[in-house]
């Protein structure tokens, strides 16, 4: 995977959990206190949810320590590795205070506000990518070829995770479930 294609996959690994769920849950309109609303699919998590009360920065920091633990970070890439971590819960912090706004006023908004809150959780998105990225890239740039391939490879798991979810399926243990080959820019 050429590192322009692992950046965006990273921003999609961190960031999907965290932005994803919440977003589709509360634009299919759930109000607080009710089940599911019909057309969700099976098995996604009630993350964001008015009525749910995630921990996303305990989430985070698990996704911290695995990564670490997957890429065997050296003491000598510590800084890096140090200025990724925080950088990751610091948008997970700021991702959660608009996820608790948007929650807190859900059951009032109109559509229009819905959407501009919604808006809101984006910009914040794309503000949290722009601060992640070149983070990512000084630590990525001091990895080893062995862990460079070790994160390519983490990634890519992740995604798969992430569609096998998003479809409705689990992965069953730890298993990757068989998807299309497509090269960049085919759909």
């Amino acid at each position: 995977m050429t590192r322009s294609l692992l950046l965006p996959a990273l921003a999609a690994v961190i960031a999907a959990p965290l932005l994803a769920a919440p977003a589709f849950a509360q634009q299919m309109g759930m109000p607080e206190g009710q089940g599911m609303p019909q057309g969700m699919p099976q098995g996604m998590p009630p993350q964001g949810m008015p009525n749910h009360k995630p921990d996303p920065m305990a989430r985070v920091n698990q996704q911290i320590a695995q990564l670490h633990q997957t890429l065997k970070i050296t003491s000598a890439q510590e800084p890096q590795w140090q200025a990724l971590a925080r950088v990751m819960r610091e948008n997970a912090a700021n991702m959660e205070t608009l996820f608790k706004e948007r929650a807190a006023h859900f059951d009032q908004m109109n559509a229009v506000e819905s959407l501009k809150s919604y808006q809101r959780i984006a910009e914040a998105h794309v503000a949290n990518m722009n601060r992640l990225i070149p983070t990512f890239a000084s630590l990525y740039d001091v990895l080893s070829p062995e862990q460079r391939k070790a994160a390519d490879a983490s990634f890519r798991y992740q995604e798969a995770r992430r569609r096998a979810r998003m479809q409705g399926g689990q992965m069953q243990n730890g298993q990757m479930p068989q998807m299309p080959m497509t090269q960049p820019g085919q759909n």
